[in-house]
């Protein structure tokens, strides 16, 4: 089983990402930010992180700890996401150590397909 962290202000989705990763298998826990995020990756160690990369210094910290934590194991997997993103910080978050980052609204089987491309999903 994939153990997954889902990080969004928004319940609504969160809920959202769950009912599309659990139906797939995936335990995933749920966090409403990157410090409460930060907090669960040191106590669970997660295989991947689908995070809202709302605020900069904030998702390149989560990314920073998260990877020093990780190095070895290279987990988690970390896939952002944002609706309007700056093509810049894009670019930095994966440099930072993100698998990939997402355009809201994006589906199901895009997000399977960047699981997939990440190596946490095998087919």
């Amino acid at each position: 089983m994939v153990n997954c962290l889902l990080i969004d202000k928004n319940p609504a989705e969160r809920q959202r990402l769950q009912q599309m990763l659990g139906a797939i298998g995936f335990h995933c826990d749920e966090r409403a930010g990157a410090e409460e995020g930060i907090r669960f990756c040191q106590e669970s160690n997660p295989d991947v992180v689908v995070m809202e990369a709302s605020g900069a210094q904030a998702t390149k910290e989560f990314l920073r700890l998260v990877r020093y934590q990780g190095r070895a194991s290279r987990r988690p997997v970390v896939i952002l996401y944002a609706d309007k993103p700056n093509m810049a910080a894009v670019g930095e978050t994966i440099i930072d150590g993100a698998a990939d980052f997402l355009v809201k609204p994006f589906d199901r089987d895009l997000l399977l397909f960047k699981l997939e491309q990440a190596g946490v999903l095998v087919n």
